[in-house]
């Protein structure tokens, strides 16, 4: 096992001990072919419904190259979920199924809560087709918050807004959960003087709806919770117990009331911030559907080509989503004035031009095939450029990569 100089649960360089078989185990031991989930979108009221009272959470501190040093984001606690599923049955349903091999499972929501609760427990384990590692969060998440940092000083207050963003096999969210940060801290409500302009929409998609739920939504709760953008909120509380002021530096917990979910509601529409979720496969993935004909203006992924029978759907998706005409790309976002330093394994290499698909992935996948350089072959054989915007090399090579397609 390599670990990194930074603070995660179970960080392992690689994304599974044994080689997965694209064969699906099901839970109760049997193998049969897996069949992939169709996609599907979980409105946002649905996920805050969905929250218990109360949940607890954990700093993620994540080390930078700028002159910042580090940040820190707050994650909700793998246990908490744990307990929030066993609460709610999901304990019983698992262990009805592992019992009885012919025990149907009753809706498509309890087997969905019933792998969760088994991968919680091993969240670094992946079986295609049934799960694909949104409970951990994986190292090259935080190399590409380390790359979007590096152009924020070069970067105004406006930055990410009116935008169009994906972040694919999105998991814990944390690259988005940093670009809500700056949304949350920095960008005011819409006034008269910007009241045209266009809404800043941002796009999660994971395998497993329940990764969504248990995790995605109440990471981006909790960034909201900790951003000025809910100073508001605690002033009309006025109650400690209820709407606490959190320490980001200890893990801590979190009253999840009506009001909450209100007033987080209230503040992404004055905003003008759209967050909508989707999960399923990405071969059913349809961005004119989700996002229309213009496409994604930045598209954000990590750790997702570990397997090299999933590369295809992905690069599919990855054209369809950016290879638009009317794009504006992450130039626009951020500035071209990275230095280059070869000496350092963490600064960006080359200055970034005309990006709009932001990869980040390890060298090599041990154990599961994948890796870099099936990636850069099928993005060639598809016509496409990758330019390697960010690199790491101690322990397991890392880097983020940035896609151009013709």
């Amino acid at each position: 096992m390599f670990k990194f100089d930074f603070e995660i649960d179970d960080p392992d360089s690689s994304l599974g001990k044994e080689p997965i078989s694209p064969q699906k185990q099901t839970l109760n031991g049997q193998v049969s072919t897996p069949e992939l989930m169709p996609f599907a979108e979980i409105l946002i009221d649905k996920l805050l419904d969905e929250l218990p009272p109360l949940i607890s959470y954990s700093p993620l501190h994540i080390p930078l190259s700028s002159t910042r040093q580090s940040i820190t984001l707050v994650r909700r606690d793998l246990f908490d979920a744990r307990f929030q599923l066993i609460s709610e049955g999901a304990g019983d349903a698992a262990e009805t199924t592992l019992d009885n091999s012919n025990a149907a499972v009753s809706s498509a929501e309890s087997e969905s809560n019933k792998i969760a609760l088994h991968f919680l427990d091993a969240p670094s384990d992946l079986v295609p087709g049934v799960y694909e590692g949104g409970l951990k969060t994986w190292e090259c998440s935080l190399d590409l918050v380390d790359y979007l940092d590096s152009s924020k000083d070069t970067v105004n207050d406006e930055g990410f807004r009116g935008k169009a963003m994906l972040e694919l096999g999105c998991g814990t969210g944390v690259p988005t959960l940093y670009i809500l940060r700056e949304i949350f801290s920095s960008i005011a409500p819409r006034t008269a003087v910007n009241e045209t302009s266009s809404p800043t929409r941002i796009h999660l998609q994971d395998y497993n709806s329940s990764v969504l739920q248990l995790v995605t939504l109440p990471n981006i709760l909790l960034t909201w919770y900790t951003s000025p953008s809910s100073d508001t909120y605690r002033a009309s509380m006025n109650d400690p117990e209820i709407a606490p002021i959190l320490d980001l530096s200890t893990p801590g917990e979190l009253p999840i009331t009506a009001e909450l979910k209100s007033a987080f509601l209230t503040s992404i529409r004055a905003l003008d911030l759209s967050l909508r979720f989707f999960s399923g496969s990405w071969n059913t993935f349809k961005p004119d559907e989700t996002i229309g004909i213009d496409g994604y203006n930045l598209l954000l992924t990590s750790e997702t080509i570990y397997r090299t029978e999933s590369l295809g759907p992905l690069l599919d998706l990855m054209q369809t989503a950016c290879s638009r005409d009317r794009h504006i790309h992450l130039d626009e976002l951020i500035s071209s004035q990275l230095s280059i330093d070869p000496q350092s394994s963490g600064v960006p290499l080359v200055k970034p031009s005309a990006h709009s698909c932001l990869v980040a992935a390890k060298v090599l996948y041990f154990g599961v095939g994948g890796g870099i350089s099936d990636f850069l072959k099928s993005v060639e054989e598809r016509k496409g450029r990758v330019e390697t915007v960010l690199e790491r090399n101690v322990g397991v090579g890392r880097k983020v990569m940035s896609v151009h397609w013709p």
